[in-house]
């Protein structure tokens, strides 16, 4: 069995073998600011830090919008999915002898870069067929000669139609013209318990914020699904803000623990809620807890008790 079928096996929807990527340019404009801090782990120099890999595999994982107003984004639960299915493929490469290795490469601007994607202005990335909601797992390869079949490299090509829907719909207003801001877009602060006040008070959804992809026509061929049993009580706000969160870890990963932020996102969500009932629970928590997260939580009972 080839590559790429193992990796259809395994619930990929697609897959993409590349050379081993070095990126310049991409190292020199993140060390100029111009990415989140979230990127300081990606390797921009992919030759030198896998000398042994003669390949990138690139792993696409679509997924499904939540229906309106679902406390959760849904880029989540399908993103633990993808991890897993990869370390499965792993683990079965490993059996045929094949080395690989989980890559920390700018899989954005390699995606654009090969042809196989676009950036919108928004600065999603769009893939035709899968819109712009999909996971990319990647992988350094090491490959006999005779397994290496690279995808071929595709002309570049535009999707955007600049409607400007989600320059207008962006809560914190990060999208200008054809300019994005990563300074000004919500998913930036929400990697610990404490976000800046204008965050707490814009956010909407937990562990993300799905406004211009749902505002997006690209995205529009998708259907949405309700959550499911599972995550509906899993993701319950009382049961996160009281820090229950064994149920909803198994689901989106147990990486989404630190530091409280997804304790820390309840209580805000519950506070845009406007959810009173929720009170006593977030002034309890708050009496037991430091740092960061009482911060947070006292925040977010100060504006349910304005708010009501």
């Amino acid at each position: 069995m080839n590559l790429f079928e193992q990796a259809k096996q395994a619930g990929f929807q697609a897959a993409y073998l590349l050379p081993v990527p070095q990126y310049d340019e991409w190292t020199r404009r993140r060390a100029s600011g111009a990415f989140a801090p979230q990127t300081d782990w990606i390797e921009g120099d992919a030759p030198a830090a896998y000398p042994w890999a003669n390949g990138l595999l690139l792993l696409i994982w679509p997924y499904a919008p939540l229906i309106p107003d679902a406390v959760l984004s849904g880029y989540y639960p399908a993103s633990n999915q993808s991890y897993h299915a990869m370390r499965s493929l792993r683990e079965r490469l490993a059996g045929e002898g094949v080395r690989t290795e989980r890559a920390a490469v700018p899989v954005k601007t390699i995606l654009v870069d090969w042809g196989l994607g676009t950036r919108l202005d928004s600065d999603l990335i769009f893939i035709p067929g899968f819109g712009t909601r999909f996971i990319v797992q990647a992988l350094m390869v090491s490959l006999s000669d005779d397994e290496l079949c690279y995808t071929p490299r595709q002309a570049p090509f535009e999707a955007c139609i600049h409607c400007k829907r989600c320059e207008r719909a962006c809560p914190g207003g990060a999208i200008t013209g054809r300019a994005y801001d990563w300074r000004r877009c919500l998913r930036a602060y929400e990697e610990g318990p404490d976000m800046p006040e204008w965050v707490m008070e814009k956010l909407t959804c937990l562990l993300g914020c799905e406004v211009c992809q749902n505002v997006c026509p690209l995205n529009h061929f998708m259907q949405p699904r309700p959550m499911t049993e599972a995550e509906t009580e899993a993701f319950a706000l009382d049961r996160l803000i009281a820090g229950d969160l064994k149920p909803a870890l198994s689901i989106i990963g147990k990486n989404m623990k630190k530091g409280g932020k997804l304790t820390a996102q309840a209580a805000v969500l519950a506070a845009n809620q406007k959810r009173a009932d929720l009170l006593p629970l977030l002034e309890q928590q708050a009496q037991q807890t430091e740092g960061p997260l009482k911060d947070t939580l006292i925040w977010a009972i100060s504006h349910l008790k304005k708010e009501n």
